[in-house]
């Protein structure tokens, strides 16, 4: 199987350089410039994610691997820094939070794409082949794999476009997706000729979490969000 690898940085010079080299070597390379972006794609297939700590938005790289860390999906799956933050205490604080690897820019192409490797090796069995994937906050668990929701232990009903548009947002707790977005991702290859679509789905999902219900907010002219503090 080709190596699949996220690059998360804004600098296109060096997202250029780095996909450029990756793709030479036949690893399968996606590349976006913020947190809030990586953290809408499905993280858990990916063998390597490589970070910037200093990231556009409102979550850097740190925050980014704890989320990861935190995840049962995405647990696994290695993030090395490749960052200006050169300090010690910067190393020393990357290192602690669970990254595999941590490279000051400018660096050595050559080292680094030897240190890809080594992590790419260290990681290769440690994936868990069997292991449902969820999502899971306080008492409620999503699981992706058997498409399942169960709050307080109770399996909730759901339709698969309602299952469709949780996951979306519980992937990407405290980010506003527009209803442009939710219908593109919830509706692939169809033409949004009814917004109220998404608000009536919503609407019924709401019902459906109970008091988790309230955690799905819709701020004017920005969309919708599963948010942590309401």
């Amino acid at each position: 199987m080709t190596p699949s690898i996220l690059i998360v940085d804004n600098d296109s010079g060096i997202t250029s350089l780095l996909m450029e080299n990756l793709q030479s070597e036949g690893y399968d390379v996606t590349a976006v410039g913020q947190a809030e972006d990586a953290l809408t794609l499905p993280l858990d297939t990916f063998q390597l994610v490589i970070s910037e700590v200093v990231l556009p938005g409102e979550i850097d790289g740190l925050e980014l691997l704890e989320r990861m860390k935190e995840d049962r999906m995405t647990q696994h799956v290695p993030l090395m820094f490749c960052t200006v933050r050169d300090g010690e205490r910067d190393i020393i604080a990357g290192l602690n939070a669970g990254a595999d690897d941590y490279i000051i820019k400018p660096f050595s192409l050559r080292e680094f794409m030897a240190r890809i490797r080594s992590v790419l090796r260290r990681h290769r069995n440690f994936a868990p082949a069997a292991t449902q994937r969820t999502i899971e906050y306080r008492t409620l668990i999503l699981n992706i794999d058997s498409r399942t929701l169960i709050i307080d232990g109770e399996t909730v009903a759901l339709s698969p476009t309602e299952f469709s548009i949780l996951t979306l947002l519980m992937r990407s707790r405290n980010k506003l997706f527009p209803r442009e977005d939710i219908f593109s991702s919830t509706w692939p290859g169809e033409e949004m000729t009814n917004p109220r679509l998404v608000d009536v789905n919503i609407s019924r999902l709401r019902k459906k979490l109970g008091s988790y219900g309230q955690h799905i907010v819709n701020r004017s002219g920005l969309g919708y969000g599963f948010m942590d503090s309401i």
